[in-house]
């Protein structure tokens, strides 16, 4: 957390960001704009809702830029309804539609939205008024609620708090957990770069660990966001979104590796989202099996063995049934039409007990995850 005893480690950082936000103010940039940009990549159905609580903002100085990422949709047509820029490119996917965003505003702060999601009417002046009192930060974050398809209130959280500082807190999990929640000083971007388009998910806790590990941040506590849960969200690709945050936490490692406390919030932070994502990938597992789709089922099981064994180890007896139960189904399967039942061979099966589990390549993951 961003106080005076770490002011002397952030001031060089600082002062970068002052000299280039100087710089910036006295060409392109205008200073009280704030710079709302939505990509959307089939998600037309939802760009209304999400354009339109930006214009319901009680703070007014703002431009939209909608980014149509190559969307078969019509993204165009819902766009042309409203005051917005709009920009049309070949899908470069998420990264490089936020990309284009950012590097096509002119406003001071910058927001991202998805087109799937809602800003609260006060989220814009909410981050302005927290920049206000804290103007040394590269980007403020409040805090979101969730909503399902309809639009209807789901649920909502408290945030939970933070007791050290916020790039150790990031190691440990995004506690951030929205995008939209998040207000930028649009100069960071010139000074650790863009979104990371080799990233497929987790890009923006990526952006988050690089800026906080050279910048002070600033959470407050009023709502500016909503989730919006559906059946296309991209958090429900469990195998890609824990395979993407631990990549991400991977990358920080020549930075964190001589310090002990941010190694020691490093493996919790592994834990964290080993633990977080197992139980989406056990549950999407027993799914598949039951509705005949056992070839990802058992991928699904590999990938639990391969990068969460802690967790499963409460669930092993469990897991040997069900192991065993796939392979069997998958045998009786794969028997030509008209021949007889396995069991009737004279093949004989091992009880569910007795099969061993054996485990996918070692963990690519150094010590310091285990």
């Amino acid at each position: 957390m961003f106080n005076m005893q770490n002011y002397e480690f952030y001031q060089p950082a600082i002062q970068s960001l002052k000299e280039l936000e100087f710089r910036e103010g006295q060409t392109c940039l205008q200073q009280n704009i704030v710079s709302v940009i939505i990509p959307c990549y089939k998600q037309a159905h939802y760009l209304s809702d999400a354009i339109e609580s930006v214009l319901a903002q009680s703070y007014s100085n703002y431009e939209i830029i909608v980014i149509d990422d190559g969307s078969p949709d019509n993204t165009a047509e819902v766009a042309a309804r409203y005051p917005v820029r709009y920009i049309r490119q070949e899908n470069q996917g998420l990264s490089g539609a936020r990309n284009t965003g950012w590097q096509a505003s002119t406003g001071k702060y910058l927001v991202f939205l998805d087109a799937d999601d809602r800003l609260t009417p006060q989220a814009l002046q909410a981050g302005l008024n927290c920049f206000h009192a804290h103007p040394e930060c590269a980007f403020v974050s409040g805090h979101h609620r969730y909503i399902n398809g309809d639009g209807s209130l789901r649920n909502e959280y408290p945030p939970e708090p933070i007791d050290d500082d916020y790039y150790m807190a990031l190691l440990k999990r995004n506690y951030i957990g929205m995008h939209a929640t998040v207000m930028y000083q649009r100069t960071v971007f010139d000074l650790v770069g863009g979104f990371d388009t080799s990233l497929k998910s987790c890009e923006d806790y990526d952006l988050y660990l690089r800026i906080t590990k050279q910048f002070p941040v600033y959470r407050h506590d009023q709502m500016t966001a909503e989730y919006r849960w559906h059946d296309s969200n991209m958090t429900h690709n469990s195998s890609r979104m824990l395979n993407a945050a631990l990549t991400v936490l991977r990358s920080q490692w020549q930075y964190i590796q001589h310090h002990f406390p941010y190694l020691w919030a490093y493996r919790s932070g592994v834990r964290f989202w080993r633990n977080y994502f197992a139980q989406q990938l056990w549950n999407r597992a027993i799914t598949l099996w039951q509705s005949g789709q056992l070839l990802n089922a058992i991928a699904s099981l590999n990938l639990l063995l391969k990068y969460c064994p802690v967790w499963l180890a409460a669930v092993r007896a469990e897991l040997q049934t069900l192991a065993w139960l796939l392979r069997h189904q998958l045998q009786l399967q794969r028997q030509p039409v008209g021949s007889n039942d396995i069991t009737e061979t004279g093949t004989s099966h091992p009880s569910p007990a007795s099969t061993p589990i054996h485990p996918s390549p070692s963990n690519p993951l150094n010590s310091y995850e285990s």
